[in-house]
């Protein structure tokens, strides 16, 4: 395949211990998120919200790591400094072949099982702030993505108009909002209107359902949930689809990110199959097909997903929708080997597919210059 450079649709920060403590606002600075070692008997270090709400950071930075029960006890001080350095971001960039990188959030992710909204809209205004200044250094090859409260949609509007002000291009939602308050209400209308209007893709990225968590204590339920996180994921995006929200705001841009790709033509087949058989007996107001909205407007990342490779074009627009990521510096991350693993995974995509999924859909997105 040519050697054309890699633009990554998902990798993360791995945000310093400081940011919450000297960012958040001073109501709220007693509480800041804190990294603990140990936390309640368990070895290793700890992002800690609340007495329920943390994670081990050691799963964060173990790119390039052995990762076994022995590393799981490591702390930031193991970290990649391109997590948080901008400068050393570029270096470990370049040494695996990414031009340009779409950057998520890390320990951000727990933030959003938060359930006093001030408190959540202070913390992500916090890295939002702090993901701007990071961005700003070489905003032609990174992509920030905020972090939007939902708790209230119509500030999550404005904020998500102040993120795109400031330099951020996207921004991640909650995968699964509230039961009570699925996403095709109208009360998120304001919301859809501005991430339209200001050309804002909204992430659906694994691990960001309300009350997501993954408790070690049970290794079982560990696992499973750790597998199923993928359908939060899959029943908003038929929640967006089927109650209209995609047929009323038509440039509304969505992102599955590491959810994998492998879903996508089973569950787009599925769904016209449903709207097909139905829609006379159960009227709903859209001209289009489902799987014709996802093509529209749908996108989604992935990092190892060999079934999904073997079958993205049993849905014809996968070619344009789907984006190759990286995952750096998490555990997943095929750093510093990318290049490598690209021309492995993708050897039998035609070339003009593989350059689509590793560059230009990505590009296209978040408007990177190629």
């Amino acid at each position: 395949m040519d050697s054309c450079k890699i633009m990554d649709a998902d990798a993360h920060m791995c945000e310093p211990p400081e940011l919450w403590a000297e960012r958040l606002d001073r109501r709220f600075r007693d509480r800041a998120p804190r990294f603990v070692r140990n936390f309640k008997g368990q070895k290793g270090e700890f992002f800690v919200i609340d007495e329920r709400n943390n994670m081990r950071v050691a799963g964060v930075f173990a790119a390039g790591k052995t990762f076994d029960e022995k590393f799981l006890e490591s702390g930031l001080d193991s970290a990649l400094p391109g997590g948080w350095d901008p400068s050393a971001r570029l270096k470990d960039m370049e040494l695996d072949g990414v031009e340009c990188a779409v950057l998520y959030t890390t320990f951000g992710f727990s933030l959003f099982r938060i359930e006093e909204p001030e408190f959540q809209l202070a913390c992500f205004r916090a890295y939002n702030d702090w993901l701007a200044d990071f961005v700003s250094y070489a905003p032609n090859r990174f992509a920030g993505l905020g972090l939007i409260s939902l708790y209230d949609p119509n500030a999550g509007a404005e904020e998500l108009a102040r993120c795109r002000k400031i330099g951020l291009k996207g921004a991640l939602i909650w995968a699964a909002p509230p039961d009570d308050r699925p996403y095709h209400f109208p009360v998120y209308d304001r919301l859809w209107a501005a991430a339209q209007e200001h050309e804002m893709p909204l992430s659906l990225h694994l691990g960001t359902a309300r009350r997501d968590t993954l408790a070690e204590t049970d290794r079982g339920l560990f696992y499973t949930r750790a597998v199923a996180r993928t359908l939060d994921v899959q029943n908003t995006i038929l929640t967006i689809i089927f109650g209209g929200v995609l047929e009323r705001f038509p440039r509304l841009q969505i992102v599955s990110a590491e959810n994998d790709i492998g879903w996508v033509p089973f569950l787009m087949e599925r769904a016209d199959k449903y709207y097909r058989r139905w829609k006379q007996g159960y009227t709903i107001q859209l001209s289009l097909k489902p799987s014709e909205y996802f093509a529209r407007q749908v996108y989604a990342t992935f990092i190892d997903d060999p079934e999904g490779l073997r079958t993205y074009n049993h849905f014809p627009a996968g070619r344009d929708n789907f984006m190759w990521s990286t995952d750096y510096p998490h555990q997943a991350a095929t750093w510093p080997h990318s290049r490598e693993v690209v021309e492995r995974d993708f050897q039998a995509l035609p070339e003009d597919d593989r350059r689509k999924i590793i560059r230009e859909n990505m590009a296209r997105l978040y408007r990177f210059a190629l």
